[in-house]
């Protein structure tokens, strides 16, 4: 009896290891890439892990799960790689179909943005850094600057009029006479004074 029961609890442990194996292990997911506003660029993908801007590879073709990056390409543009097995994620500035490929030089699991693999490049020293867009080469996209607002243009400032200086002249009295007239009609009234003295003295005299 003791025999039968130790050989149903080892059958049953077999079973559930049978079992184990056969069920699909859900794959890890890991956020690989995000969205960040980098000056007039808009809002580029960038890795997740450093804050790094990846790129694109205009020769590599999107969908053939290849990467036209070897060798000394690939020292200069390294990889945005993910452990094997793990499935690439994004926040939610990232729209498009994120997966990987298996790289045939290295083996590594290199992630990609709808079907083309992502770089990072060796001079970009620090985050928002885009030294990498360059021919050939282009950064990802998620969202364009935004546009600024016109700038308003301020009013014309309206500058008063200067009024047109008023006469003190009665419409009875005549004009003052500029400063040099009226020295010269004190110098003429003082002359025409002498001329009556004279006048007087010569006439007095007859």
């Amino acid at each position: 009896m003791h025999r039968f029961r130790v050989s149903g609890v080892l059958a049953v442990l077999v079973l559930g290891g049978m079992l184990t194996a056969a069920l699909p292990v859900a794959a890890a997911q890991t956020q690989a890439v995000m969205g960040k506003v980098i000056g007039s660029h808009g809002t580029l993908m960038v890795a997740a892990s450093n804050g790094m801007t990846v790129y694109t590879f205009t020769k590599d073709v999107a969908g053939s799960g290849t990467s036209a990056c070897t060798g000394g390409c690939l020292t200069n543009w390294p990889a945005l790689t993910i452990a094997a097995g793990d499935t690439p994620t994004g926040d939610s500035t990232v729209t498009g179909q994120l997966g990987t490929i298996v790289r045939a030089d290295n083996g590594a699991t290199q992630v990609t943005y709808n079907g083309k693999p992502l770089y990072f490049f060796a001079k970009d020293t620090a985050p928002g850094d885009t030294n990498g867009i360059y021919p050939n080469w282009e950064a990802v996209v998620l969202a364009a600057a935004a546009t600024p607002a016109p700038t308003a243009t301020p009013a014309p400032t309206e500058v008063a009029a200067t009024p047109p200086a008023t006469s003190t002249v009665g419409p009875d009295q005549a004009p003052a006479a500029p400063a040099d007239l009226t020295w010269l009609a004190i110098a003429l009234a003082a002359g025409l004074s002498g001329l009556l003295v004279v006048t007087r003295t010569a006439r007095g005299r007859r």
